[in-house]
């Protein structure tokens, strides 16, 4: 999950949660995974080379649509992932430290979460020798937060998330970063915060670059 398989990660993070005190449930749950592994164990994340053009780095960045999700805790989930010259490179299913008050504020924790790691994929890739000359863009599916980020007139409401508000605020107005709406069926990320039915799964994992029968090159 960690270095190969991202369509697992939201599997992997629910299900580590109950390590000390798993039931049967869970172990159900646990074997369903297993036997999508075994029918997947072929698959690999593919790298290829992009076309001239395109962007050096894209960031998807999605909270679970049932915020609070967690019955336990109500804690959202996060989820966000990088592709570097159309490859996915970094993801990340965590979820979030605080109990978000509405769909759009679990998906601001999320985006401030993303925001961060963007900041260090950025200067990693600067090291190689990549230099971005236009602010690194990260999808979001919604606009309400999209709103809140750009143009905060609502602020009274958000006041409880001034640091995320005024961070996401100053990568947006130092041209950092530059948020773009993008339609849920659309959304990668969204494959790292709940699971999926089998028809988007396949989607979001073809689009990660998961493929299966590939030939190891010599």
């Amino acid at each position: 999950m960690l270095s190969s398989r991202p369509d697992i990660s939201f599997a992997v993070n629910y299900l580590s949660r109950f390590q000390n005190g798993a039931t049967d449930t869970h172990w159900a749950y646990l074997k369903r995974v297993l036997r999508y592994l075994q029918g997947t164990k072929d698959f690999r994340l593919v790298y290829t080379k992009q076309d001239e053009g395109g962007e050096p780095i894209i960031g998807f960045a999605d909270a679970d649509w049932d915020w609070g999700n967690d019955v336990d805790t109500r804690h959202s989930t996060s989820g966000y992932l990088f592709q570097i010259f159309g490859n996915t490179v970094a993801w990340t299913s965590r979820k979030q430290t605080t109990v978000s008050l509405s769909s759009t504020e679990a998906e601001y924790e999320s985006l401030s979460q993303a925001a961060c790691d963007a900041i260090w994929v950025k200067n990693l890739l600067s090291e190689f020798g990549v230099v971005l000359r236009s602010p690194l863009i990260i999808h979001k599916d919604n606009q309400s937060c999209i709103h809140i980020a750009e143009e905060p007139r609502d602020q009274k409401r958000m006041k409880h998330l001034d640091i995320r508000y005024n961070f996401i605020r100053e990568c947006i107005q130092d041209k950092i970063i530059k948020l773009q709406y993008i339609a849920t069926s659309h959304q990668l990320a969204d494959v790292l915060t709940k699971s999926l039915p089998a028809g988007p799964l396949k989607h979001h994992r073809a689009s990660l670059g998961l493929r299966g029968g590939v030939k190891e090159q010599p």
